[in-house]
């Protein structure tokens, strides 16, 4: 569906690609006061981001294509990145795709600032809880409006059902894990599992293809346009978010935060365009992905449900029936809060009294006004959302998903 004043579609673009302009503009609306933007996407904007959803990953896609060759092997890739991390040269006989591979995920790049990065990571852990409620109500759940990447996540199974808890525990983990002291660098728990990740989508997206994918209905399964936009939840959505919920962030923090993000993208083989030190450009990026996303459709009604119920499974060790009952309301609430009435309607959910949110912003208002001015409060902060990230992903996972680090 589209509208008789709707922009001409760029050349080439799959059918995804604004198939309602009308939605998009709506449910892109509340980003506008907080993003760089002045109107709609330009002509060049839309350009920009149709020939992304047409765009996959070709170094990890080659990896893949030399190892079907039998140029190399899981083993000895991971093998090649051990070496290049601990300074030592390249493996005799390796592949010239997985050297240049290596090269990208392992070499630094002049524009990192390492005392940035770290200080983005201290800035996530001392969102502590608060964040992880962001990411996932606002940025997972929030991300499952447009039917951008619904159906591939939908058809891997995890995100549904009773494993969902667990998927989305792995995912707290992964975060965690790149944000703790030095999770970022080459070598690290974060680094390797964010490898890992590239690795798997490279896989997944091989397939997908493989099993008669419609690209030019909806683009590459996993393409630039939406590991573009999932790198923007957990940086520029997961600023206003927290911001929203009480926690402000000097242009420091926030310069900081998106730093780090800019870093995880790069290894994760987002296209650098996309990837942002400001969080007003980060926004802005978002803005233009949700104008020219699909509407919601019924994968998104089914992962809504099943991450909602999920926190109704989290293991907790006295008064479980009655916190668990508790924990959902807190959600529901919060999801309704960050995502609107509108959009917890679009995702098949009743909308519930935002609560919690009143009790939580004052609270988190004073403790992280007054971390502003002290920073011994930052530091009590950073390590009390260290231990409270690592208790809470054994706890929704019920055990079965250890803190990497």
């Amino acid at each position: 569906m589209t509208t008789a004043s709707a922009p001409p579609r760029p050349p080439g673009a799959p059918a995804r690609f604004a198939a309602d302009e009308r939605w998009g503009r709506r449910a892109a609306r509340l980003l506008r006061p907080f993003a760089d933007v002045r109107s709609g996407p330009t002509p060049a904007d839309r350009a920009r981001i149709s020939e992304a959803l047409m765009s996959g990953d070709p170094r990890a896609d080659a990896v893949l294509e030399a190892i079907d060759r039998g140029e190399t092997s899981m083993a000895r890739v991971r093998e090649a990145l051990r070496a290049a991390v601990a300074g030592e040269s390249s493996l005799p006989g390796e592949s010239a795709e997985v050297g240049d591979f290596v090269g990208a995920v392992t070499g630094i790049p002049d524009w990192l600032d390492p005392d940035l990065a770290d200080h983005g990571a201290r800035v996530c852990l001392r969102a502590g809880l608060t964040g992880q409620d962001v990411l996932g109500d606002l940025a997972l759940l929030g991300g499952y409006r447009p039917a951008a990447t619904t159906e591939v996540l939908t058809s891997t199974g995890r995100l549904t059902g009773e494993g969902t808890a667990t998927r989305v525990a792995e995912t707290m983990a992964w975060w965690h894990a790149v944000a703790a002291p030095d999770g970022w660098r080459p070598g690290s728990a974060g680094w390797e599992m964010t490898v890992h990740v590239r690795l798997m989508h490279a896989r997944v997206n091989r397939a997908m293809l493989a099993k008669g994918w419609d690209t030019s209905a909806k683009g590459l399964p996993i393409n630039q346009a939406d590991m573009a936009a999932t790198n923007g939840l957990f940086s520029a959505t997961f600023l206003l978010g927290t911001l929203v919920l009480g926690i402000p962030h000097s242009r420091a923090d926030g310069r900081a935060v998106m730093h780090l993000w800019r870093w995880i993208g790069h290894v994760m083989g987002v296209d650098p365009d996309f990837l942002h030190d400001r969080p007003r450009r980060g926004l802005r990026d978002m803005y233009h992905f949700l104008r020219t996303s699909p509407p919601p459709d019924a994968n998104s009604a089914v992962l809504a449900e099943a991450l909602l119920e999920s926190y109704g499974l989290s293991d907790f060790p006295r008064f479980a029936p009655v916190r668990r009952r508790l924990d959902v309301a807190r959600h529901r609430s919060l999801a309704t809060y960050l995502n609107g009435v509108a959009g917890m309607r679009e995702l098949g959910r009743r909308p519930a009294f935002p609560w919690y949110p009143a009790l939580v912003f004052p609270a988190n208002l004073v403790t992280h006004g007054a971390a502003a001015v002290s920073p011994r409060l930052r530091t009590a902060l950073e390590a009390r959302g260290y231990r409270r990230i690592r208790r809470q992903i054994t706890r929704y996972s019920r055990g079965t998903v250890a803190p990497l680090a």
